[in-house]
């Protein structure tokens, strides 16, 4: 049986679904999805920051254009052979007083209210992992350049005020889709402003680039990452049945090339795939579910 959300993620969850039932060509905004968001702050962002274990993977910060080296930060002391890794983290301190903007990865690891919402956004496509993500920023100082997501994205406002400028849709793709000029973005086609409680959806390949007006902004990204085989995994497969029985010897390319389409179009091939991505769908499950169990230990709680 599926556990309740947070009403306020469950809100989330209602405008999700309705971008879903009717796709946008770019992007949909609406305002006060959520009212004064409460399941995520600044107070439980600079409390998982405090965490003695964090390590520099799960965390990005930018100070004046540039990534601050936590890896630099980054000791450990010897308890019975056994090296216990931390972080000092007087560095990080030290830049977000100077204005940084801080990144924590891996929101549905550390919440496990957040995981539970991560989940239905998971089961609602067919072979997806979403990741959440959250963005902590200062005026005038961001972490990310323009850039463009491979996949759909998710956002909400949770506090301060975050302004999103977002260009025209390009083609979908997974490389060069970082750190874009003027040129590559193009013309600003809409501005949209987002405030506590706003919603975004975004659609993959739509170039943006965000600005912090206000003292502070935070918000939280959800990366509807698609987990379905890759072109490079089909072809890959492909290739392997081509060749246990490839083209006669010294046929033309384009008589290869049509034996390979052959395989790729054949009923067997196709059934495979689709094998394959229920296989993915019910692996995704399973590594959710540990997820899930991460901040599971209840059996001390009788003593205490």
């Amino acid at each position: 049986m599926k556990q309740k959300l947070h009403r306020e993620l469950n809100a989330l969850l209602d405008f999700y679904h309705r971008q879903r039932a009717a796709l946008p060509a770019s992007h949909a905004h609406a305002s006060g999805v959520i009212d004064k968001p409460s399941f995520f702050t600044c107070k439980d962002l600079q409390r998982h920051l405090n965490n003695p274990l964090l390590k520099p993977e799960w965390v990005h910060v930018k100070l004046d254009g540039k990534r601050v080296e936590l890896e630099k930060s980054c000791f450990f002391k010897m308890v019975q052979a056994r090296k216990l890794e931390f972080m000092d983290k007087e560095p990080l301190n030290e830049a977000i007083a100077r204005g940084a903007a801080v990144v924590l990865e891996g929101i549905d690891i550390l919440e496990p209210e957040v995981n539970r919402f991560v989940a239905r956004l998971d089961e609602s496509l067919p072979c997806v992992m979403a990741n959440s993500v959250v963005f902590f920023s200062q005026q005038d100082s961001e972490a990310y350049e323009g850039h463009c997501d491979a996949d759909d994205v998710l956002v909400v406002q949770l506090e301060g005020r975050k302004i999103w400028q977002l260009f025209a849709p390009q083609q979908r793709r997974y490389a060069d889709i970082q750190n874009l000029d003027e040129q590559q973005l193009g013309p600003v086609l809409h501005e949209v402003t987002m405030r506590a409680g706003d919603a975004l959806y975004v659609r993959a390949g739509v170039p943006h680039r965000c600005k912090t007006p206000a003292p502070h902004s935070l918000h939280m990204s959800f990366d509807l990452v698609d987990n379905s085989p890759t072109a490079g995994e089909i072809a890959g497969e492909a290739s392997k049945l081509y060749n246990r029985a490839c083209e006669h010897p010294y046929a033309p390319p384009g008589k290869v090339v049509e034996r390979y389409v052959g395989i790729l179009e054949s009923s067997d091939f196709q059934a495979a795939l689709d094998e394959a991505v229920s296989y993915k769908r019910k692996e995704i499950e399973k590594f959710r579910q540990m997820i899930g169990r991460a901040s599971a230990i209840r059996n001390l709680g009788k003593f205490s």
